[in-house]
């Protein structure tokens, strides 16, 4: 099996958990603590499959190489820049959104509660945004590469992948059709940038520094919905 067909399938193993994560974890298990616990379990696999793939099936060791200040500058100023587009378009569109919808569905989650709520914003700017650039714009890239031999395609590619479940999770939390493609585009575009900093700097810190400035302004949006 050479390399291609390797990574089509390191992509097919992967590259669809997260989408039966929010599928499953908003829509099907009405229970928050086993919504919860299956949640951790696709998360654990996100990172568990990349990592052992990468050491096993590909024989690498962990690399240790330290981001670029050119790069963490790019990283800054691209979260910045998409941050305050967030902003402006919550803005624009607030009234246009069912906000009672949004928040029964966080609630029923168990983050009304302002504690687990804070508690939850820390791990998804400090975890779970680096995770997904991980996933998505370290291994997902890199394998499209192999497949497609582009780097133009492998970037579609990974952000069409990275936005897929991050669409479904804004219509299940009660954003109607034009809201989810309005998001969705946006989210395309922000994963299409994070891909090409990583092509560019090889350094999944660079693409974590501008998605975690990013998700400080969606959960400071969250906040003022909620509380």
């Amino acid at each position: 099996m050479g390399p291609r067909e390797k990574s089509i399938i390191a992509i097919l193993m992967i590259g669809f958990i997260p989408s039966i994560s929010v599928i499953f974890g908003l829509e099907i298990i009405d229970d928050k603590q086993s919504s919860q616990l299956f949640f951790l379990f696709c998360k654990l696999l996100i990172f568990i499959i990349p990592t052992v793939w990468y050491i096993r099936v590909d024989h690498n060791s962990i690399s240790k190489t330290l981001p670029s200040k050119e790069g963490l500058r790019m990283g800054f100023i691209t979260g910045l820049g998409m941050s305050i587009i967030i902003l402006v378009t919550w803005y624009v569109f607030e009234s246009t959104l069912d906000i009672n919808q949004m928040t029964n569905t966080l609630q029923s989650k168990g983050l009304s509660n302002i504690n687990l709520y804070i508690l939850g914003m820390f791990y998804w700017i400090f975890i779970n945004s680096l995770l997904e650039e991980y996933v998505f714009r370290w291994f997902i890239t890199t394998k499209s590469r192999i497949v497609f031999n582009n780097d133009i395609a492998a970037i579609i590619f990974s952000s069409l992948l990275f936005t897929l479940h991050h669409s479904i999770a804004l219509h299940l939390f009660g954003f109607i059709w034009w809201q989810t493609i309005l998001a969705s585009v946006g989210l395309l575009s922000a994963a299409a940038i994070w891909s090409w900093l990583y092509i560019r700097y090889r350094s999944i810190w660079v693409c974590w520094l501008s998605h975690a400035i990013c998700d400080v302004a969606v959960f400071g949006i969250g906040f003022t919905i909620l509380f």
